[in-house]
């Protein structure tokens, strides 16, 4: 009898121990990680944008008994190339993860499937492999996650660092949607962030709660800097990174331990890439080609409202393989297919601008319209220019020239096209010379009172012409390569053997090295 009692207590001290260890249902709506993790696996599963191939159904909570010196041993064992260290929250958030049973294992083989183009791009900008288990831990795998702060996408990427990385977010497009794009520039941040912190904990930290809010922390501490230490006072939409990132590690590296079964399901679609030059509605794909529209919105997930807008540019739309040749034989059809009823804006879509909030908005000066004393001339976008230099020389604001023109990001203008600018009618002779200057002759013309003779104009004109058809000027042979987000002139250079920085910043009449943009092309000499 005493025996029986014993093993009744033992087993109570057992079950006690393991309901502590377990985060209870009820504690979930107060757990902010917690909360958001759940409501993006729950999205994941259940998305009507995933094909119904991949969706998955309701599935009944389940709690795995895990044990604080269990996890420590799997720490221990684990392949990783950033400090993890157990943490009472680790063992809550691994538990909470094997709470959802099926549909973290459903999340888990999307990781698995995504992973390889994750870890080429980690490795292409020489960060640690370990920083793969972010998007699970931050999103659960959800594309369209959104957070508190308006961070979105896998990587959960703030606006202002994502446009700082020349990511695409507008009414219509969202490049932190877009895999390989926001991979791209999540690395960027992280490298960074890891020359500012040299330390991987407070990066990771920094990334998710922002730089602002860590250093105020670490200042509020007394310039502590154990991320362990000042995890209390951290954000709660930020803080649980560092142990959710070791426990997806612990997740994805022993779920055969926890008797978590993946479930077979192959996410890969074999596809084409079109590149769309007039703007298309995945509707016209579907009802022209018989395209599935959950297929679409999965394979092209940034674009928000089954609209590519592509006006000026040109945008790439996934399509499953085996449509390419009937989208070639149709492309009219289907561009012109039901467009004036899917396209009944209110606003043209050249119109669309990126969000600003209302404190940006309200900064911002409006442009005004030209006066009647003023005349149009027209200039040719050529390699190398940018708005803050052509409108130097013509004495005028960039935002103006935005204005007149409809250029609603500056870093997207084109090589060729014609720009619009108003000068005063008395100076219309000397303005209208800077369309035919060299690039040297236009730039010393910057600060210059166009009152001056319209002679200097032209005598400028003939010595560029002189200059630009010299001997050395014509032997020089010239390659372009195209900006990329993330890089600088220094990044640049090191990509071409015996050419610098400088070189770069001079060819191209560059002064300001952060003034280059995602897609502006750049005159290399070749050696």
């Amino acid at each position: 009898m005493k025996k029986q009692i014993l093993i009744i207590w033992l087993l109570g001290i057992v079950l006690m121990a393991h309901a502590q260890r377990t985060v209870p249902i009820s504690s979930i709506e107060e757990d902010y990680y917690l909360n958001f993790w759940k409501r993006n696996l729950d999205s994941l599963t259940q998305s009507t944008d995933m094909p119904a191939a991949f969706q998955m159904s309701l599935i009944p909570k389940m709690s795995l008994g895990i044990s604080g010196n269990h996890i420590e041993k799997l720490i221990g064992n684990l392949k990783k190339d950033i400090p993890m260290k157990y943490d009472p929250r680790v063992e809550e958030i691994l538990d909470f993860y094997l709470q959802n049973g099926k549909r973290t294992a459903f999340a888990l083989v999307y990781f698995k499937h995504l992973e390889p183009q994750i870890e080429a791009i980690l490795k292409k900008n020489k960060l640690p492999n370990s920083l793969k288990y972010m998007p699970f831990a931050l999103s659960a795998m959800n594309i369209k996650a959104s957070g508190k702060t308006g961070a979105s996408g896998l990587w959960q990427l703030m606006y202002a660092a994502s446009k700082r990385e020349g990511l695409i977010i507008d009414s219509y497009v969202d490049e932190r949607r877009d895999l390989g794009k926001s991979t791209q520039a999540a690395a960027s941040e992280l490298a960074q962030l890891y020359e500012l912190y040299a330390n991987w904990e407070l990066v990771i930290g920094a990334y998710a709660c922002g730089p602002t809010n860590l250093n105020k922390t670490i200042r509020r501490m007394g310039n502590e800097m154990n991320y362990y230490t000042i995890y209390p006072n951290l954000p709660d939409f930020g803080r649980d990174i560092v142990p959710a990132l070791t426990a997806t590690a612990i997740l994805c590296q022993f779920y055969a331990d926890f008797n978590l079964n993946l479930p077979k399901i192959n996410f890969g679609i074999e596809v084409d890439t079109l590149e769309v030059s007039q703007r298309l509605h995945f509707v016209q794909l579907n009802e022209v080609l018989h395209i599935a529209i959950d297929s679409l919105r999965y394979l092209n997930p940034q674009y928000k409202h089954d609209i590519v807008p592509a006006i000026h540019q040109m945008f790439p739309v996934l399509i499953p393989k085996g449509y390419l040749a009937q989208f070639n034989d149709f492309e009219d059809s289907i561009y012109h297919y039901k467009d004036s009823v899917l396209f009944n804006l209110k606003k043209p879509l050249i119109q669309l601008q990126p969000y600003k909030s209302p404190e940006v908005a309200k900064q911002e000066p409006k442009p005004q319209p030209p006066a009647n004393s003023k005349t149009l001339l027209y200039y040719t976008i050529k390699s190398g220019d940018n708005l803050g230099r052509i409108a130097s020389w013509y004495n005028v604001k960039q935002s103006q020239i935005q204005d007149w023109n409809n250029i609603r990001d500056p870093r997207k203008i084109q090589i060729g096209k014609k720009l619009k600018i108003y000068v005063p009618q008395e100076y219309e002779s000397y303005y209208r010379q800077v369309n035919k200057l060299s690039l040297s002759a236009k730039q010393k013309r910057v600060g210059k009172n166009p009152q001056s003779n319209s002679k200097e104009g032209n005598s400028q004109s003939h010595a560029s012409e002189k200059s630009n058809n010299s001997p050395s000027s014509a032997n020089t042979e010239w390659r372009y390569y195209t900006v990329k987000a993330g890089e600088s002139p220094y990044s640049i250079a090191k990509k071409f053997q015996g050419i610098s920085a400088e070189d770069i910043l001079r060819w191209n009449n560059i002064k300001d090295p952060r003034s280059i943009w995602v897609g502006q092309k750049l005159k290399i000499k070749k050696q």
